[in-house]
C-alpha cells in the first residue's frame, strides 16, 4: 500500500458523518484502499476535587472518552454491515477536529467529510469543521450532502456510476 492510499473521514456521531462514513466505504471498496474513521473530541469538563465527579462520573474525562470510543465503534459496525472490506483503522483522538483532520489528510487521497446542512449563516455564526478543513486540508475534500442516496451503483464493465458520487 503506498502511503497516500487511504480515505480519512471523521465521524462525529451524528448522521452527517454516518452518511459520510458509508460513502467512504463504498468508495475504499471500489478502489481497493483502506478507509481510517477518526473520530475527535475535546473535554470540556473542568473538575475541581472529588465534589463534581461524586455528583456528575459521567463528565470525567476518562468516562467521556470511552463512551466516544463506543460511539464511533458502533458507527463503524452498523455502517459496514456485513461486509468485510475495505479495512477500516479508527481512531479516537483528543483536540480541535479541524486541526486532526487537516493533519491527518497530509496522508490520505482524499478527505471526506458529512454536511449537516445548517446553512451559510449558521456555519458563518458557528464555525464549520467542514470550511476549515476544506481551507486548510493537503488532499481532496469530498463532503457528502444531505440527500445523497445510500448506495451508489457502479457500471463493473467501465467503471462509472450511473451517477456521479460527488456531482450527483
Amino acid at each position: 500500500m503506498r502511503h497516500h492510499e487511504v480515505l480519512v473521514v471523521g465521524v462525529d456521531g451524528s448522521d452527517a458523518s454516518a452518511r459520510a462514513l458509508r460513502w467512504a466505504l463504498d468508495e475504499g471498496q471500489r478502489r481497493c484502499i483502506p478507509v481510517h474513521a477518526i473520530m475527535v473530541w475535546e473535554s470540556h469538563a473542568v473538575l475541581s476535587g472529588p465534589g463534581p465527579l461524586l455528583m456528575y462520573p459521567d463528565l470525567a474525562p476518562h468516562h467521556a472518552r470511552e463512551q466516544h470510543w463506543q460511539d464511533l465503534n458502533r458507527v463503524v459496525r452498523a455502517s459496514l454491515g456485513e461486509s468485510t472490506t475495505p479495512e477500516v483503522h479508527t481512531e479516537l483522538v483528543e483536540g480541535n477536529a479541524a486541526e486532526v483532520l487537516t493533519e491527518r489528510s497530509a496522508h490520505a487521497a482524499m478527505l471526506v467529510l458529512g454536511d449537516r446542512g445548517r446553512g451559510r449563516v449558521a456555519d458563518a455564526v458557528l464555525g464549520s469543521t467542514a470550511l476549515r478543513c476544506i481551507h486548510k486540508a493537503r488532499c481532496p475534500v469530498v463532503v457528502v450532502p444531505k440527500g445523497m442516496p445510500e448506495r451508489v451503483e457502479w457500471n463493473k464493465q467501465d467503471g462509472v456510476a450511473d451517477i456521479d458520487p460527488v456531482l450527483g
